[in-house]
């Protein structure tokens, strides 16, 4: 069945509407008659959104922590840290949620055979527990929409700017490598998993260096082809089941020579990701020794989502197909330069 197109375009435009200035932001060629639908919503959903509305995606972060250090300084000395697609560059909507990481003073994990020289007596899951109450209580206080529900984070709603910040409590895990190093890169954290009390060991700052990296090493192409996927997981007419952080994973693990194409080209990125899809699915092996950028966690240990990896891969054929059809209308074809 053939896809609504000026659906899909209206689509997108909404998720990049800028409710004050009351039109979307989109690109000078969006506006060419002479480009297909397909094609345009190709193109237009590879685009970085405006790096204004990214810092105010930011300042709202900036905002909401700083409420908590001015309010919390009597019994804190808070530090922050952001993660997200809105750091990555790989965000698709203009009004893009962010996550801050709220690190306590109270007590630092050490990695093996450091030893501390001031051992903490506490219990870490019950401290951060009362951190994240204190927390709670001052944004709700401060705050018209504040979300208390999510076991892993604090929901903010700000509205100037509107934005969905997600606050995260934290300590930091001081592996032996930063230590050697004193790279934040290499330093580790441990967050709150408030309902089931404990604390989940992650790398984040790898994980968005190695993001970076990747970007800068293929002309940008790693966040486009990251951008389209996620767009055609939302926009598609079923639910497909793949986080943001797993369509990272997947686009990373593609070699950089093949997300190295010209500007000119950029409708190619279709082939590759396809390409890359049917190897997770067709390959168990691959699939499942497949590692996220920072090396610490299996993306896809097992078969829960080879039928999602389909329902996208089936969204990108048709997407090709769609694609080609329109430019052979126009007798032209993938393989051409296209000016966008």
């Amino acid at each position: 069945m053939p896809k609504n197109y000026t659906k899909r375009l209206e689509s997108l435009q909404k998720r990049r509407f800028d409710d004050n200035l009351e039109k979307s932001i989109l690109s000078e060629s969006f506006k060419r008659s002479d480009i297909g639908q397909s094609a345009k919503y190709t193109l237009e959903s590879m685009k970085p959104i405006e790096s204004s509305y990214t810092q105010n995606t930011i300042k709202a972060a900036e905002n909401i922590q700083n409420n908590l250090k001015e309010k919390l300084k009597s019994e804190y000395n808070l530090t922050f840290r952001h993660q997200g697609s809105t750091i990555t560059d790989t965000h698709i909507k203009i009004h893009s949620d962010i996550d801050i990481l709220v690190f306590t003073d109270t007590f630092e994990t050490l990695e093996n055979p450091q030893i501390p020289s001031n051992p903490y007596q506490g219990n870490p899951v019950e401290d951060l527990i009362t951190l994240r109450k204190k927390c709670f209580e001052k944004l709700d206080n401060t705050y018209n929409q504040v979300d208390d529900s999510n076991s892993k984070a604090i929901q903010v709603f700000p509205t100037q700017p509107k934005r969905k910040v997600d606050v995260v409590i934290c300590n930091w895990f001081n592996s032996n490598l930063w230590k050697e190093r004193n790279n934040e890169i290499y330093r580790g954290i441990y967050f709150l998993d408030r309902d089931k009390k404990q604390r989940i060991k992650d790398f984040p700052f790898a994980h968005i260096h190695q993001l970076k990296n990747k970007s800068l090493n293929t002309n940008k192409n790693y966040n486009k082809v990251v951008r389209i996927l996620k767009t055609l997981k939302v926009d598609a007419d079923y639910e497909i089941k793949l986080s943001s952080f797993e369509i990272c994973c997947l686009v990373y693990d593609i070699e950089d020579r093949k997300l190295n194409l010209p500007e000119t080209s950029s409708l190619l990125l279709l082939n590759v990701a396809s390409e890359q899809l049917a190897k997770l699915i067709d390959n168990k092996l691959y699939r499942e020794g497949l590692k996220s950028p920072n090396g610490t966690e299996y993306i896809f240990p097992n078969e829960n989502k080879v039928v999602e990896l389909k329902k996208l891969k089936l969204e990108v054929d048709e997407l090709i197909i769609d694609v080609s059809k329109e430019l052979a209308s126009q007798y032209k074809s993938l393989n051409e330069s296209f000016i966008y």
